[in-house]
């Protein structure tokens, strides 16, 4: 059976059982749900394992049969996350290496601004294990790789080295859109910005 919503507490979404079903439907999901849910509300993942189990509706042993504790079910949600966003960042059509870069810097701060829960767990809060933090970092060091072999970026400078450069910068844009300091309707105008100052400074280095 479905799940069905509910506003409590602090506007969280409270996803319970329907009245006298036995089983809930898709508990390990709603857990992620209201874990993502609470993520976002509180500005991180500052809550317990109990309270999310009263926000599903179920006994807080239930929680357990899904995730073995707090930091399992923060590593679900960071795997979730980098999953959906490789799917996204694969979707960019092939471009000149430079236009991909910016692209994909586009599509990354576009998913960190609609999905802040999960974002914030993958990126930010011990979420990820050392494999998604790879993943990601993969995920940046690739197009590098190729503007480098195009002679956009400069090549001394390692592909991994450089992605964790464009990574850290990307992150730190995405950070301050979320905490309201940047309008998300800058981020596009900053990519474009980013976009150019490396594509020029780092060519000079090759120089």
């Amino acid at each position: 059976m479905d799940a069905v919503g509910e506003t409590i507490g602090d506007s969280a979404v409270r996803m319970t059982k329907p009245p006298g079903a036995y089983r809930h439907g898709d508990l390990r999901n709603a857990l992620i749900a209201a874990a993502t849910e609470l993520t976002v509300r509180r500005g991180g993942p500052d809550f317990t394992l109990r309270e999310i189990a009263s926000l599903t509706g179920v006994r807080h042993a239930a929680v357990y049969r899904h995730f073995a504790s707090k930091g399992a079910l923060l590593e679900e949600i960071a795997r979730l996350g980098v999953q959906a966003l490789k799917a996204r960042l694969d979707k960019d059509k092939p471009a000149p290496p430079g236009e991909r870069l910016e692209a994909i810097a586009g599509s990354y701060l576009a998913f960190a601004v609609s999905r802040p829960g999960e974002y914030r767990v993958m990126a930010q809060e011990g979420g990820a294990s050392p494999a998604q933090y790879r993943a990601l970092l993969d995920m940046m060091s690739e197009p590098i790789a190729a503007a480098q072999s195009a002679g956009v970026l400069c090549r001394d400078i390692s592909p991994d080295m450089l992605a964790r450069l464009w990574w850290a910068e990307l992150h730190g844009l995405a950070m301050l859109a979320l905490s309201a300091a940047m309008q998300s309707s800058e981020l596009d105008e900053c990519v474009r910005a980013v976009s150019r100052i490396w594509r020029r400074d780092l060519t000079k280095l090759q120089n």
